[in-house]
């Protein structure tokens, strides 16, 4: 018989046995749930992350499309050649490896610096760039001495290249390295682990870089618990990007180019029926090929200290007072509102007085009595401040934005400015007065607050020119806009035809103010519009005195000069701007430059062959616009 100890004892242990048996149940039931939940309900979750860590996906570089010239010249395109990367799993020392790279290929501080941030910021396996741009004679340099350069490898690269370097520049833009405030996407992260990838930076390389960018092609490794590829999965090449076709003829680049020759300005021209721009040029230039390596620090602090600005696209984005290229504003808004007349003479005295101030003509002897057309012709100040004070700022205005001005062209390209319209409104917000007299007079000779770039002005003339229709300027062939035959023009036949009457004769008239600069090229003649535009005020002091000729003036204080033009002038469908800064005289040095190259632009479109070009695609705008009728 068992003793009480003994049963109790039995009692106790059995009850220890069921308490941990269900303890281990317990256990079991949650690790069988955790199990279910893990591989049953979340198993597709787990499974995608584990392919993500087993899988490498990587963006794999598309080759840039080329930009050509509306004949078939290439703007920009591709090349080959090396660069040298540094994989730092390959080498045990690799700062003794770029020691002895160096002996080899001089890198200066600002490389060195750079490549030991990407060294800390990129994973051991991932290349990092070295150096690009290697000549063939420089990679075989480092091949040959591979044993002292661990971790060193020499890659094959496609590479940007401008053929026309300057005369192209501003136009095309460049390509440089892409960095990581370039990132707005999940490709463009991928781009960025891409030694050497680079990316449009400013001009049509900027403009239409998704376009030209094509599209990555995607390389899925798989990797081991380390990052490093085992074996490629499964790979797609990359597309190559879209070629364009530009509506610059190269050839007209280099003609204006070499017209302004060392001057700082620019040159637009424009077809005035398709919207077509066929040159754009501001100087002084760049060779945009230097941006395509880093940029030694050298010639950048060259560029940006050079007080011509060389890297200012200035015939999008420089803004200069229009001077008396303005005055075929007001000559408009006169005529359009019925004050001025092609027979009514305004005198002009020399001056004219607004309450204690004078207002002077440029000559100082004055005009006598003009009409309109000898008023363009002289450009006399005196009848255009007369003008101005009989209409007033406002119907000026209204002209003036009818012919673009004050507003962008927006022909695609970055940097574009709007200029400036100063209203009686924008008066009184900014400058916190009321607008008064002086401004209307300043204004009426293109002068005070306004301001307007060369694309806003030759844009003006060739509305001009064309019977008063608006188009779209731009530079992608794609894009044009042939004149529009159902509109209605901005302004009266009649008045349109004085204007052009009157710019006639400013150039092909003795005594006019672009006289110098006529030509007659197989009958071909051109009519246009001079402008000097003051950037310093000239004291009363100074004109008793007589006042200081431009040549004895320190650069940066003489006039900007202006000379805006259309051609032929019986059948215009060119038009063109020279804006040279700090010229001195629009007649003087603009004028001849504008000739040039419209002379150059009519030996290259004659009448014929130019009327055979664009007959079809007048014909399509045509049809098009019968077809938005019905």
């Amino acid at each position: 018989m068992s003793s009480p100890w003994v049963y109790e004892k039995e009692r106790v242990l059995s009850n220890r046995l069921l308490g941990l048996a269900g303890i281990f149940f317990l256990f079991g039931f949650i690790l069988i749930g955790r199990l279910f939940y893990l591989q049953i309900i979340c198993g597709d979750l787990y499974l995608k992350m584990a392919d993500r860590n087993r899988i490498s996906v990587r963006l794999t570089a598309p080759k840039r499309g080329y930009i050509y010239d509306r004949n078939g010249v290439k703007l920009a395109e591709n090349k080959t050649s090396f660069q040298a990367v540094l994989i730092r799993e390959e080498t045990e020392d690799y700062q003794k490896t770029l020691q002895n790279i160096q002996k080899l290929l001089p890198l200066d501080e600002d490389e060195l610096a750079r490549i030991q941030k990407e060294i800390k910021q990129k994973r051991a396996f991932m290349p990092v760039r070295i150096k690009n741009g290697l000549t063939f004679e420089e990679a075989a340099l480092i091949q040959v001495n591979a044993p002292d350069l661990r971790g060193i490898q020499i890659e094959e690269e496609v590479s940007r290249y401008y053929p026309l370097k300057e005369l192209t520049a501003h136009v095309t833009g460049y390509v440089s390295f892409m960095t990581e405030k370039d990132v707005k996407n999940e490709w463009d992260a991928g781009l960025l682990d891409l030694p050497g990838y680079r990316i449009g930076r400013i001009g049509a390389e900027e403009a239409y870089e998704s376009f030209l960018r094509g599209r990555p092609g995607i390389r899925k490794t798989e990797v081991n618990a380390y990052g490093r590829s085992v074996r490629v999965l499964e790979e797609h090449k990359a597309q190559k990007g879209n070629n364009i076709t530009l509506t610059i003829d190269s050839r007209l680049q280099k003609a204006a180019f070499e017209a302004l020759g060392d001057e700082s300005g620019s040159v637009i021209v424009l077809d005035i029926h398709t919207g077509d721009i066929l040159a754009l040029v501001s100087t002084p230039a760049f060779d945009a090929n230097i941006f395509t390596a880093p940029i030694p620090k050298k010639v950048w602090n060259e560029l940006i200290q050079n007080e011509k600005n060389p890297l200012q696209n200035k015939a999008i984005n420089g803004v200069y007072s229009p001077g008396s290229i303005f005055k075929l504003v007001v000559a408009l808004a006169g005529l359009e509102s019925g004050h001025i007349t092609k027979e009514r003479t305004v005198y002009c005295p020399g001056r004219i007085q607004i309450g204690q101030q004078y207002f002077h003509c440029w000559k100082h002897a004055g005009h006598g009595a003009l009409t309109l057309e000898e008023a363009l012709m002289h450009s006399c100040d005196v009848y255009f401040y007369q003008l101005a004070q009989e209409i007033g700022a406002d119907k000026i205005l209204s002209v003036a934005r009818r012919l673009g001005l004050g507003q962008k062209a927006d022909i695609g390209l970055t940097g574009e400015k709007e200029g400036l319209l100063p209203s009686k409104e924008w008066k009184r917000q900014t400058q916190k007065e009321n607008w008064r007299i002086g401004d209307t007079l300043n204004l009426s000779i293109g002068q005070g607050y306004l301001n307007a770039t060369p694309l806003q002005l030759v844009y003006a003339v060739a509305v001009i020119a064309n019977g008063g229709y608006r188009f779209d300027p731009h530079l992608l062939i794609a894009e044009g806009s042939d004149i529009i035959p159902l509109k209605q023009p901005l302004f009266k036949k009649e008045h349109l035809d004085l204007v052009r009457s009157g710019m006639n004769m400013v150039v092909n008239r003795a005594g006019g103010t672009g006289y110098k600069a006529r030509f007659d090229l197989n009958g071909q003649k051109m009519a246009g519009k001079t402008a000097s535009t003051q950037v310093r005020r000239i004291t009363m002091k100074e004109r008793k005195s007589g006042v200081i000729s431009q040549d004895k003036l320190p650069w940066k204080y003489r006039d900007h000069a202006m000379f805006a033009a259309f051609a032929p002038t019986d059948n215009p469908r060119f038009a063109v701007i020279a804006a040279v800064e700090h010229g001195g005289g629009g007649a003087k040095k603009a004028a001849p430059i504008a000739s040039a190259v419209l002379q150059e632009t009519l030996r290259l479109y004659p009448a014929d062959s130019y009327d055979q070009e664009n007959e079809q695609a007048f014909i399509s705008a045509l049809v098009r616009q019968l077809g938005v009728a019905k």
